[in-house]
């Protein structure tokens, strides 16, 4: 086998994994920052679907009443999560390199609000996202979240459906050496 012809391993799973991490992480952080600037006159103006809130927990507000412990586990889980990626996940596909960079893209977006509820600089996960389910019939509104949130629950879905499909591990380049 020719070598020239074999994608180098970084080309493969970075064209998918960094855009996906970048813009979630980006947009999570542009869309916060410029949400909570503004006043609440201004805030308003906006669609119902917009609520500013702060959560110093994890999903649905759980371990709100521990923060300092949030932060630490936030940031156990995050090289934690990236090692399980590169190890595992990294080598698979477009796909599962996508649904991971919206995984870490969250939890770097998140992970940021929280080191900066520590610092005094933040009051929590700032979440503005609001999901009235009334207005299709049933008596429910969703908790807040934010496009982190969005990013995270997106990736994590995204792996669950492919995990439903056997798809062959590509062989890297150092294996083909072996094989030719």
């Amino acid at each position: 086998m020719n070598e020239a012809a074999i994608e180098p391993p970084f080309a493969s799973w970075a064209r998918w994994f960094v855009p996906a991490l970048v813009a979630v992480l980006l947009v999570d952080q542009i869309s916060k920052a410029w949400l909570f600037s503004l006043s609440e006159q201004q805030i308003a103006t906006f669609p119902k679907w917009i609520d500013l809130s702060w959560n110093t927990g994890v999903a649905w507000g759980m371990g709100s009443s521990m923060p300092v412990f949030v932060v630490a586990i936030t940031i156990i889980l995050i090289p934690i999560l990236c090692w399980v990626w590169w190890t595992q996940f990294r080598p698979l596909g477009a796909w599962e390199n996508l649904a991971f960079g919206a995984v870490l893209g969250g939890a770097f977006g998140n992970g940021i609000d929280r080191v900066l509820t520590q610092f005094g600089q933040e009051k929590g996960v700032r979440d503005f996202i609001r999901i009235d389910l009334n207005m299709v019939g049933i008596n429910y509104v969703w908790p807040t979240f934010n496009v982190a949130d969005a990013g995270i629950c997106c990736g994590v879905i995204l792996l669950v459906v492919l995990s439903f499909f056997k798809r062959p591990v590509p062989i890297t380049a150092s294996e083909t050496k072996v094989l030719v």
